[in-house]
Order: structure tokens, then sequence, then C-alpha cells
């Protein structure tokens, strides 16, 4: 079994990425079908309906308001913009998703006082991401 942690969520291009790894408190990459009804011909056969799949980055963190340039005031600047990411669930499982995602804003504030400040967040993912996986060693 392999379980979430430690592992990585960067946030943006290579060498201008943002870490978010040790804010996350859980995240996972989801999927949602929709497929369409099938269209029924009178000679009795049917043609499938379109198929589609929509993938999205969600979760917890806690928000770095404390930190200028961090993940929190880069969701506030830029939200509905893409930007690219890097998702390692489990560093030692070694498999990695990455892609481009829509940045919404995340939350300010916390339930209760003396909570943490912390945010859930759907990230919606422009098209499939790009799963690698390990090298088999032969």
């Amino acid at each position: 079994m392999v379980a979430l942690g430690p592992g990585t969520l960067t946030f943006g291009p290579v060498g201008a990425e943002i870490d978010a790894s040790c804010l996350i408190n859980n995240a996972r990459i989801e999927m949602d079908k929709e497929q369409e009804d099938p269209k029924y011909k009178l000679c009795g056969t049917a043609t499938p309906g379109k198929i589609i799949y929509t993938f999205t980055l969600s979760g917890n963190l806690e928000t770095d308001v404390d930190i200028p340039g961090g993940l929190f005031a880069y969701s506030q600047d830029h939200a509905g913009e893409q930007m690219e990411f890097v998702f390692t669930p489990n560093t030692v499982a070694e498999t990695t998703a990455s892609g481009t995602l829509v940045m919404d804003p995340l939350d300010f504030g916390a339930d209760d006082y003396g909570d943490p400040l912390d945010s859930d967040f759907e990230f919606q993912i422009v098209g499939k991401p790009v799963y690698t996986y390990p090298v088999a060693v032969a």
C-alpha cells in the first residue's frame, strides 16, 4: 500500500514555481465522467454516447497569508489564470501528475478562534493530467 506523503506539490513554471508541499493537509486528483445517451437507429443498432472526462486537483491546505509572494497571494492576484502544476503524492512511489490548472482564490480566515488559517481548494485541470511513472528496474 502506498500512503499520502511525504510528497510534493508545486504551482507555476519550472524555475519560478511555488512549493506548497509543506502547506498541504490533503490533496488528490479526481476525475468526473459525463456520458451522453446512446443514439438508437431504426435498424436496431446503437451509437454509443460521447464520453467527456474532467479532472480536478482538490484538497485542503494551510494558507501562507504571512508570506508575500506565497501561494495565497498568488491565488488572489491571478484568479482565473492558467498555471502549471506538478503533484507527487509519495516521493518513494515516484508517480507524478503534471499539467495546467485554473487558479482559484484561496479562502481567508478560519472557522474558530485559534484555528489555523486553512482553505479547501478545487482547481479545474485543463485537459488531462500527464502521469509519469517510475522507471522499472530490469
